[in-house]
């Protein structure tokens, strides 16, 4: 249903507006400013450095965004962004999918991918678990914004769980 076109830096416009046109209440920006996008494009931030990002494209239009850092690890991130007229529809959970195969078959060497998200962004947490993603990590009080900490919440998924179509329960008895 949905495409994914690789970020280049002609885009930056397009990057722009989108950021600066919606609203990211689970983002440590909720309304990043327009300099600062520019800034992060001419850094390398979006693609470069062991960084990439990928549209996600639903026709001809621009409905989300995906950025990946530390590529050049055998563990690496992503940063997940939906327009805000588009929430809800499931360009989420298809693009951490359609994510999710695409780095583990592009970079052989990496061994896993993690994300991490607020407690309180549920549709996110549904995102993860339903992507094949476990929740690994329950962190309190680390995420700062807008004045207050929230706790936050780390998912992964490994490669030989990709390989497989397994989920991997994490199994730790131990009380501490």
């Amino acid at each position: 249903m949905y495409n994914y076109i690789a970020f280049e830096p002609d885009m930056e416009a397009e990057l722009v507006a989108f950021m600066t046109g919606n609203r990211w209440p689970f983002h440590g920006e909720e309304e990043p400013e327009e300099e600062d996008i520019r800034d992060r494009v001419k850094e390398g931030v979006y693609q470069g450095n062991g960084n990439r990002t990928y549209w996600i494209t639903a026709g001809d239009e621009k409905i989300g965004l995906i950025r990946v850092f530390d590529l050049d690890d055998p563990i690496c991130l992503f940063d997940i962004r939906i327009k805000e007229s588009w929430r809800g529809r499931g360009a989420g959970r298809e693009g951490v999918e359609w994510l999710t195969g695409r780095l583990f078959r592009d970079f052989p060497e990496l061994i896993r991918i993690e994300g991490h998200t607020r407690s309180d962004n549920i549709a996110m947490r549904r995102t993860f678990a339903a992507g094949g993603y476990v929740k690994e990590m329950y962190t309190r009080q680390s995420w700062p914004q807008g004045g207050k900490l929230y706790d936050a919440v780390g998912y992964a998924v490994i490669r030989a769980d990709w390989e497989n179509g397994t989920v991997t329960k994490v199994e730790d008895k131990l009380p501490y």
